[in-house]
Protein backbone atom coordinates (compact mmCIF):
# COMPACT_ATOMS: atom_id res chain seq x y z
CA UNK A 1 0.00 0.00 0.00
CA UNK A 2 1.76 3.44 -1.23
CA UNK A 3 0.95 6.15 1.57
CA UNK A 4 1.03 9.82 -0.03
CA UNK A 5 2.52 12.71 1.51
CA UNK A 6 -0.03 15.22 2.80
CA UNK A 7 -0.93 17.76 0.04
CA UNK A 8 0.56 21.08 0.91
CA UNK A 9 -1.80 24.32 0.42
CA UNK A 10 -1.39 26.76 -1.34
CA UNK A 11 -0.96 29.12 1.86
CA UNK A 12 1.76 26.58 3.27
CA UNK A 13 4.00 26.87 -0.43
CA UNK A 14 2.95 30.37 -0.76
CA UNK A 15 4.73 30.96 2.79
CA UNK A 16 7.37 28.57 2.31
CA UNK A 17 8.11 31.14 -1.19
CA UNK A 18 8.20 34.31 0.58
CA UNK A 19 10.75 33.03 3.19
CA UNK A 20 12.65 31.92 0.46
CA UNK A 21 12.43 34.87 -1.48
CA UNK A 22 13.27 36.95 2.23
CA UNK A 23 16.32 35.57 2.08
CA UNK A 24 16.95 35.87 -1.81
CA UNK A 25 16.62 39.50 -1.04
CA UNK A 26 19.09 39.58 1.63
CA UNK A 27 21.43 37.75 0.00
CA UNK A 28 21.46 40.32 -2.64
CA UNK A 29 21.63 42.42 -0.33
CA UNK A 30 24.54 40.63 0.75
CA UNK A 31 26.19 40.86 -2.14
CA UNK A 32 25.84 44.48 -3.35
CA UNK A 33 27.60 45.26 -0.04
CA UNK A 34 30.54 43.20 -0.28
CA UNK A 35 30.23 44.09 -4.53
CA UNK A 36 31.19 47.51 -2.86
CA UNK A 37 34.23 46.75 -0.95
CA UNK A 38 35.48 44.64 -3.72
CA UNK A 39 35.18 48.43 -5.11
CA UNK A 40 37.29 49.89 -2.23
CA UNK A 41 39.67 47.06 -2.19
CA UNK A 42 39.95 47.27 -5.96
CA UNK A 43 41.13 50.86 -5.51
CA UNK A 44 42.89 50.34 -3.00
CA UNK A 45 45.11 47.21 -4.69
CA UNK A 46 44.47 45.04 -1.25
CA UNK A 47 44.68 41.68 -2.24
CA UNK A 48 44.30 39.93 0.46
CA UNK A 49 40.83 42.05 1.25
CA UNK A 50 40.05 40.77 -2.42
CA UNK A 51 40.30 37.10 -1.97
CA UNK A 52 38.27 37.41 0.97
CA UNK A 53 35.63 39.11 -0.78
CA UNK A 54 35.55 36.87 -3.94
CA UNK A 55 35.35 33.88 -1.25
CA UNK A 56 32.18 35.51 0.52
CA UNK A 57 30.72 36.66 -3.34
CA UNK A 58 30.88 32.93 -4.60
CA UNK A 59 29.50 31.70 -0.76
CA UNK A 60 26.80 34.72 -1.72
CA UNK A 61 25.86 33.39 -4.92
CA UNK A 62 25.89 29.83 -4.14
CA UNK A 63 23.28 30.76 -1.88
CA UNK A 64 20.86 32.40 -4.16
CA UNK A 65 21.56 29.28 -7.11
CA UNK A 66 20.11 27.32 -4.08
CA UNK A 67 17.21 29.54 -3.30
CA UNK A 68 16.38 30.41 -6.80
CA UNK A 69 16.09 26.30 -7.08
CA UNK A 70 14.07 25.92 -4.19
CA UNK A 71 11.47 29.00 -5.69
CA UNK A 72 11.24 26.90 -9.02
CA UNK A 73 10.26 23.42 -7.25
CA UNK A 74 7.79 25.56 -4.80
CA UNK A 75 6.28 27.64 -8.13
CA UNK A 76 5.71 23.94 -10.00
CA UNK A 77 4.09 22.62 -6.96
CA UNK A 78 1.86 25.82 -6.59
CA UNK A 79 0.96 25.26 -10.26
CA UNK A 80 0.26 22.14 -9.92
CA UNK A 81 -1.56 22.70 -6.71
CA UNK A 82 -4.06 25.54 -8.41
CA UNK A 83 -4.73 22.50 -11.31
CA UNK A 84 -2.20 25.15 -13.68
CA UNK A 85 0.89 23.11 -14.40
CA UNK A 86 -0.43 23.04 -17.93
CA UNK A 87 0.07 26.07 -18.47
CA UNK A 88 3.73 28.11 -18.64
CA UNK A 89 3.29 30.99 -16.43
CA UNK A 90 5.97 33.06 -15.26
CA UNK A 91 6.28 34.13 -12.18
CA UNK A 92 4.10 37.15 -12.15
CA UNK A 93 1.30 35.80 -14.33
CA UNK A 94 1.18 32.91 -11.40
CA UNK A 95 0.91 35.02 -8.61
CA UNK A 96 -2.00 37.27 -10.29
CA UNK A 97 -3.56 34.32 -11.07
CA UNK A 98 -3.62 33.11 -7.31
CA UNK A 99 -5.26 36.21 -5.96
CA UNK A 100 -3.70 35.62 -2.38
CA UNK A 101 -2.88 38.53 -0.16
CA UNK A 102 0.56 36.68 -0.03
CA UNK A 103 0.85 37.09 -3.63
CA UNK A 104 1.13 40.89 -3.03
CA UNK A 105 3.96 40.83 -0.83
CA UNK A 106 5.87 38.11 -3.16
CA UNK A 107 5.34 40.45 -5.57
CA UNK A 108 6.85 43.08 -4.16
CA UNK A 109 9.62 40.66 -2.77
CA UNK A 110 10.44 39.94 -6.41
CA UNK A 111 10.53 43.91 -7.39
CA UNK A 112 12.80 44.53 -5.02
CA UNK A 113 15.23 41.42 -5.97
CA UNK A 114 15.26 42.49 -9.31
CA UNK A 115 16.20 45.95 -8.61
CA UNK A 116 18.67 44.71 -6.42
CA UNK A 117 20.46 42.30 -9.24
CA UNK A 118 19.91 44.75 -11.17
CA UNK A 119 22.12 47.56 -8.87
CA UNK A 120 24.55 44.25 -8.50
CA UNK A 121 25.03 43.77 -12.14
CA UNK A 122 26.14 47.52 -12.55
CA UNK A 123 28.36 47.43 -9.68
CA UNK A 124 30.03 44.08 -11.11
CA UNK A 125 30.42 45.51 -14.59
CA UNK A 126 31.85 49.06 -12.70
CA UNK A 127 34.24 46.41 -10.77
CA UNK A 128 35.27 43.97 -13.84
CA UNK A 129 36.09 47.09 -15.35
CA UNK A 130 38.51 48.39 -12.96
CA UNK A 131 40.02 45.05 -12.69
CA UNK A 132 40.76 45.33 -16.06
CA UNK A 133 42.22 47.98 -15.96
CA UNK A 134 44.60 47.53 -13.17
CA UNK A 135 45.84 44.36 -14.82
CA UNK A 136 46.33 45.94 -17.91
CA UNK A 137 48.62 48.62 -16.10
CA UNK A 138 50.72 46.35 -13.90
CA UNK A 139 51.30 44.31 -17.24
CA UNK A 140 52.38 47.35 -19.13
CA UNK A 141 54.47 48.35 -16.08
CA UNK A 142 56.04 44.63 -16.42
CA UNK A 143 56.29 45.02 -19.57
CA UNK A 144 58.20 48.31 -19.16
CA UNK A 145 60.40 47.15 -16.74
CA UNK A 146 61.77 44.56 -18.72
CA UNK A 147 62.45 46.47 -21.87
CA UNK A 148 65.15 48.38 -19.42
CA UNK A 149 67.03 45.06 -18.41
CA UNK A 150 66.59 43.46 -21.33
CA UNK A 151 69.47 44.17 -23.51
CA UNK A 152 71.13 42.08 -26.51
CA UNK A 153 73.83 39.88 -25.21
CA UNK A 154 75.76 39.70 -28.52
CA UNK A 155 76.52 41.98 -31.41
CA UNK A 156 74.63 40.55 -34.52
CA UNK A 157 74.87 43.49 -37.71
CA UNK A 158 71.92 44.50 -39.25
CA UNK A 159 72.98 42.93 -42.57
CA UNK A 160 74.06 39.10 -43.28
CA UNK A 161 77.17 38.43 -43.99
CA UNK A 162 78.32 36.95 -47.67
CA UNK A 163 78.97 33.96 -48.11
CA UNK A 164 82.52 33.44 -50.60
CA UNK A 165 83.65 30.96 -48.78
CA UNK A 166 86.80 33.41 -47.90
CA UNK A 167 87.76 33.97 -44.40
CA UNK A 168 86.90 36.60 -42.43
CA UNK A 169 89.16 39.64 -43.22
CA UNK A 170 91.48 41.19 -40.18
CA UNK A 171 92.02 44.48 -41.40
CA UNK A 172 95.28 43.54 -40.00
CA UNK A 173 94.32 43.01 -36.54
CA UNK A 174 95.54 40.29 -34.09
CA UNK A 175 92.79 38.71 -32.49
CA UNK A 176 94.65 36.40 -30.58
CA UNK A 177 94.58 37.66 -26.72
Amino acid sequence: MVVQAPKETPQEIMSAMEAIMVNEFRVCQSLLTILQQERQALVKKDIDSLTHLVEQKESLLDELGSDEESRRSLMEKLSQNSGLQNEALGFPDLLRRMQMTASERLYRLQDGIVALQSKIRELNRANLALAQMNVERITALQEYLLSLFSSSSYYQPAVAPSKTGLPPASYGMDHRG
